[in-house]
């Protein structure tokens, strides 16, 4: 999970609605897999040349599952053996690795990147010596069966039960490494609420640089940023204190499965720079950490239709950045999933597959939190109940027209709402209330003059401003007559978020019908002991995954409510013990 620097995020937002930055759902409405083929036209399984899947075509073999020529023994110009070679430089990659290192295994990490690669930096534990000295209560069952219960109960519960279970040694694991470093570990707390309340987010851990270090240019700083600094940190671990190793620039190509694609994984072939291959043998085990498949166009249309057309055709069909940190839009080709694939793997049950990311809702709110104001679709009606976290609204803005909505608020509040500001900009915590109140109110007026707010001395105005029909204003009066009554007859939100507009001036945002899509979650099936299984959930042997590539971790959308959880869980938790189980049992 991410929480952006406060000014970087405030300024990218401004920017990408004022310009159409992001990537806009209506534009591409129209994109179907059939358009550029990753295959090629005559592969069994693509989308028909129409733009849709028939029930025929949705039963064959898709150009990405069908396997390559296995590359020639002749064309590898090194073998290299290990006990354990993960693939994979990213967090749960690197944890995997330190991990098997520290119980006396010889481990190798290759990676297409040239570097250690995190982005974001949010990483939820139940529990740690960091929460505690900070005065924070151990998360309960009750935030994780929500969670679940949210994803529909598709998820596999015994991985969210050993994350739960094991996520206090991970951490502290973590906290004694970053702080024997030299770095100061913060708990990031989430957006205000009950514990006990339906959409209430949890607080996670995060890095920071440690007295008297110099920041790097090239990490962004802030709240939720930091990633890059844990990355860093266990490569360090690993290369200098355990004798581990990392070869950069080489890319997973294919794996090596014995007797005929029905034994033991034993191998993983990479390709490198010179356009030469090398082998890497691992005698106990291969550990794939390679990320999402978001760039793909097939893989997507697949696995994830409802946002395959909103990846810009640039994405599908350039060659990704390995070293990318922080983006939107599309990150990785999907290689650890499809050479899974090809060795006989099994694809998780939950279909289609969680995204991080979704269409934007507008309106000034903080963190993960929802405005909590009146929010109306094109037609400027009410659509929903506001009081939510953003994630979990986007899913509202989906269904509606142009998957645009519109947020409409008054200056009153500006002192109504604790955390009403421009996304998270760290000045609204501080000075007194009076203070606070003006430093917002000067961040709405800072986004009108970029164009990304409207504003205007009377609601008509700004209604006539954002292209909304002018009855618009009956929808205004009506949610200021449930206000004033202290009860939402018509969405029954919460009253304590029931917010009467005040005297003017008014303010008025459009989501632009943009998106912000960060990842695709899951991939192979996955057994709770990371192990890749086959079709018939027997694992295979001698194959791992970690990271965002676990199948059946996420469902429906990845809702912020167990803030860090993709970081805390798949990739820290499960990386710190995967590498304990291969040294105990293979």
């Amino acid at each position: 999970m991410t929480s952006h620097n406060s000014m970087e995020r405030r300024s990218f937002l401004k920017g990408a609605l004022a310009s159409g930055a992001l990537v806009a759902g209506s534009a591409l409405a129209g994109c179907a897999p059939s358009d550029k083929k990753e295959g090629g036209a005559g592969n069994a399984g693509d989308a028909t040349d129409s733009g849709t899947q028939t029930a025929e075509s949705s039963q064959r073999e898709w150009s990405f599952e069908i396997p390559p020529e296995p590359i020639a023994e002749d064309a590898i110009v090194e073998t290299v053996e290990a006990d354990v070679i993960v693939v994979g430089a990213g967090t749960s990659g690197l944890m995997t690795a330190v991990s098997a290192a520290e119980e006396g295994l010889d481990v190798i990490v290759v990676s297409a990147s040239t570097k250690p690669v995190a982005r974001g930096g949010s990483n939820n534990a139940v529990y740690c010596k960091a929460m505690e000295r900070e005065g924070f209560e151990r998360l309960t069952p009750f935030m994780f069966q929500k969670e679940i219960f949210y994803a529909g109960n598709q998820v596999d519960e015994a991985k969210w039960y050993k994350h739960y279970n094991n996520s206090e040694t991970a951490m502290n694991w973590v906290i004694d490494l970053m702080e024997n470093a030299g770095y100061r570990v913060k708990v990031e707390k989430g957006t205000p609420g009950s514990p006990t309340s339906l959409y209430y987010e949890t607080c996670s851990v995060g890095w920071d640089y440690g007295e008297g270090m110099e920041p790097d240019p090239d990490i962004p700083s802030g709240t939720g940023m930091m990633q890059p600094l844990l990355v860093r940190e266990l490569a360090r671990r690993l290369t200098e204190d355990l004798n581990g190793r990392i070869d950069f620039q080489n890319k997973g190509e294919q794996l090596v499965r014995e007797a005929d694609n029905t034994g033991r994984v034993t191998a993983i072939i990479c390709s490198r720079t010179d356009g030469s291959y090398a082998k890497y043998v691992g005698r106990r085990a291969i550990v794939l950490a390679t990320g999402d498949f978001s760039a793909n166009r097939d893989m997507m249309y697949r696995f994830a239709p409802n946002y395959a057309p909103y990846i810009d055709d640039a994405v599908y069909d350039s060659e990704p950045n390995y070293d990318a940190g922080f983006q939107y839009g599309g990150l990785y080709k999907g290689d650890g999933q499809r050479m899974g694939l090809w060795v006989g793997a099994g694809w998780q049950k939950i279909f289609p597959n969680c995204v991080m990311g979704g269409f934007w809702s507008p309106g000034p709110h903080n963190l993960y939190s929802n405005f909590l104001g009146l929010l109306v679709n094109v037609k400027g009606e009410r659509f929903m109940n506001e009081d939510c976290l953003w994630p979990c609204a986007s899913m509202n803005n989906f269904g509606q027209p142009n998957k645009t909505s519109f947020a409409l608020w008054g200056q009153d509040y500006a002192s109504q709402v604790p955390l009403s500001g421009s996304w998270n900009n760290d000045s609204m915590f501080q000075g007194d209330d009076a203070t606070r109140v003006a430093t917002i109110i000067e961040s709405w007026d800072a986004d009108v003059k970029t164009g990304a707010i409207a504003k205007g001395d009377t609601m008509e105005s700004v209604i006539e401003q954002l292209g909304l029909p002018p009855e618009t204003i009956d929808t205004v009066n009506r949610y200021n007559e449930l206000c004033l009554a202290g009860e939402d007859t018509d969405f029954y939100k919460d009253p304590s978020c029931l917010l009467p507009f005040g005297d003017g001036p008014y303010y008025g945002q459009s989501n632009g019908g943009l998106i912000g899509f960060l990842t695709v979650l899951g991939g192979l099936a996955t057994d709770p002991q990371m192990r890749v299984c086959d079709k018939e959930d027997n694992p295979i042997p001698g194959l791992y995954n970690v990271g965002t590539m676990v199948g059946d971790m996420y469902a429906t959308n990845y809702s912020f409510m167990v803030e860090g959880a993709n970081y805390g869980a798949n990739c820290i938790t499960f990386g710190y013990l995967t590498g304990k189980h291969i040294a105990e049992n293979e």
